[in-house]
């Protein structure tokens, strides 16, 4: 027997104001990632395609939290937070080769590998810091107006039940993000068709609950 799905809500909005508003009322205290500026947000696909290579390479961890994400087609970089000797400490992790090479002024060379570099820092803020200063916000989520930020097996697991059920028309992009053990909301941006169609914001809801 198949698990059945979760219970999906959807809601559309014209105004962007009024979209990220609903989205914020929506989420409550779960924890959240919202877009480092006013584009599209980060690729969906690309998104969850990294999910899964990190996660297969050891770079994410099920329980780490994700403090920014930003994902192109063939690159991204990431904060996230992970316990190290019982204590919460801030990975920034992203490609070995970047439009702007940067080393941080207080962190700590953490992995220095083919393809990835990455930065252990004390602070939240100092690990954020650098991740804009590299990616320059370019669609990147980071977890804001929340006290935590959400699990990579949360993010993932919704993510893979998004996909199961139908998605708004030209959603290739989520514009903001909250994830919980019992529920998720996703924003997605509008989109346009060579057909002359629009389509406005939409909201998708799954679960029922906002817990961490």
């Amino acid at each position: 027997m198949t698990e059945p799905l979760a219970p999906r809500q959807e809601r559309s909005f014209v105004d962007r104001g009024e979209a990220m508003a609903e989205f914020i009322r929506a989420a409550g205290e779960a924890p959240r990632l919202l877009p480092a500026d006013d584009r599209l947000g980060c690729p969906l696909f690309n998104a969850i395609a990294a999910l899964h290579w990190t996660s297969e390479t050891g770079l994410l961890r099920p329980d780490d939290r994700l403090h920014a994400v930003w994902f192109l087609g063939e690159t991204g970089a990431t904060v996230i937070e992970r316990l190290v000797d019982g204590k919460p400490t801030f990975r920034y992790l992203g490609p070995q080769v970047e439009a702007q090479q940067r080393e941080p002024a207080d962190g700590t060379r953490a992995i220095d590998e083919p393809f990835v570099r990455g930065y252990d820092f004390s602070e939240r803020w100092s690990a954020i810091a650098h991740f804009l200063a590299t990616t320059l916000g370019n669609g990147a989520l980071v977890s804001l107006l929340s006290t935590r930020a959400p699990q990579v097996e949360h993010i993932r697991r919704w993510l893979m039940e998004l996909f199961q059920g139908p998605l708004p028309d030209g959603a290739d992009h989520v514009h903001a993000l909250w994830t919980s053990t019992t529920g998720a909301g996703f924003l997605f941006p509008p989109a346009k068709f060579a057909d002359g169609r629009r389509r406005d914001w939409v909201y998708v809801e799954l679960g029922n609950k906002r817990e961490d």
